[in-house]
């Protein structure tokens, strides 16, 4: 088999190979366009970078064994007002501790406080690691997620150091809504373990996070639930099947809902890894399907919004993948389902096609009595026919 030894290379574009060798005191840099599909092994006894921006992400895909580590510089939101970013670790066997210590220059902090916390759906709680608590808190757990900030006005770039990942991960998930267990949640905090992208959702390749995981997350919130990061507090995004092709990139987090009560494994397979990737969705797809989305204002602000997506081959009733329940079920904006209503709050409402004909569909209004508020209609690729709109 043939094996490719690098001495010092700066990798900006695809490249195929079969074993990978970096000698001792050599260098290797996957540049933030850049990526990396190897058939064989992987062997590092030197320097192997991989690089980011906010919107570009380096990838490498290994498909034998792993001897030594890398090391990717990945971009991370700066600190803020709901600014701060959702991160897993995209290499294994990382120390916290070491990695606090190894980024203190960009990395936030408060005091004593590290711009590094977890989330615990027990009791709907984050927590941050403190100088005092984090020489305690062992290695990131490859597939969890966790929130993290950089420095204002700094480069937004964490180093994470260690080994890549190339065989199968998991992560356990469980669901402690209130309903169960008293002030705990349905969400858990998941994170992409690989150096790479994985697909996100159908459109986005045959094997994927949505189908692959489809048993364990709850079918009312069947999605990937991106936090917005935006400095307005708007909260989460859903992305499922209503949305175009979804790739998750190196190390983002994102919330997913359980089903179950006990815990349960999500599973990260290397049949979903994938070198494409970025901020935009594939463009050039046929239109199959229409959608309509609903704002609510006070005065010049946006509140909330809702979305509703038709598409042939869909019904009135729950379509695990298509309909989305609310992350926020108190939300001021919501909608529910038409047909066997499953009591939940609706981000996105999937229904077929011919059903913007005739079909009422149910909204659901949270806001103080007294105040006043209005509702916009943005539509795309469909004709909306006004008729009545009445608070509940």
């Amino acid at each position: 088999m043939k094996k490719l030894t690098l001495l010092l290379c700066f990798v900006s574009f695809l490249t195929k190979a079969q074993n990978i060798t970096v000698a001792s005191g050599k260098s290797f840099t996957i540049e933030k366009t850049g990526a990396v599909t190897m058939s064989g092994n992987f062997s590092n006894a030197g320097t192997f970078t991989l690089n980011s921006d906010s919107n570009e992400f380096s990838s490498i895909i290994i498909g034998g064994t792993v001897t030594g580590n890398i090391s990717y510089n990945r971009y991370v939101n700066s600190v803020g007002t709901n600014e701060w970013d959702l991160i897993g670790s995209p290499v294994d066997g990382l120390s916290i501790s070491a990695f606090a210590s190894a980024n203190v220059s960009t990395l936030a902090t408060n005091g004593a406080t590290k711009a590094i916390g977890y989330y615990n759906n027990a009791d709907n709680t984050w927590t941050n690691y403190t100088t005092s608590t984090i020489g305690g808190a062992g290695n990131f757990p490859l597939g969890k997620g966790f929130q993290m900030a950089t420095i204002a006005n700094g480069t937004g770039i964490l180093s994470f150091t260690g080994s890549p990942a190339a065989t199968n991960k998991t992560q356990a998930i469980i669901n402690n809504d209130a309903a169960n267990s008293g002030a705990g949640t349905r969400w858990n905090l998941v994170a992409n373990p690989f150096p790479s992208y994985i697909n996100g959702n159908t459109a986005a390749g045959a094997t994927n996070f949505m189908d692959v995981n489809s048993g364990v997350i709850d079918a009312n919130f069947l999605g990937l639930y991106g936090y917005d990061a935006d400095g307005i507090g708007s909260g989460y995004t859903v992305y499922n099947n209503t949305s175009a092709a979804r790739r998750i990139a190196p190390g983002q987090a994102f919330m997913v809902a359980s089903d179950n009560t006990s815990f349960e494994d999500i599973s990260f397979t290397t049949a979903m890894r994938t070198t494409e990737g970025g901020d935009d969705f594939i463009a050039g797809n046929p239109i199959t399907y229409f959608e309509l989305v609903l704002k609510l204002y006070e005065g010049a602000t946006e509140i909330e919004d809702t979305k509703f997506y038709f598409k042939n081959g869909l019904n009135l009733g729950l379509d695990p993948g298509y309909d989305a329940g609310h992350y926020n079920q108190s939300a001021a904006l919501l909608s529910r389902l038409v047909a066997e209503d499953q009591g939940v709050g609706l981000a996105v409402n999937a229904m077929e096609i011919e059903s913007i004909n005739d079909v009422v569909i149910p909204l659901e209004i949270n806001r103080e009595a007294g105040e006043t508020f209005r509702i916009t209609v943005d539509t795309f690729d469909i004709i909306w026919r006004y008729t009545s709109l009445s608070r509940r």
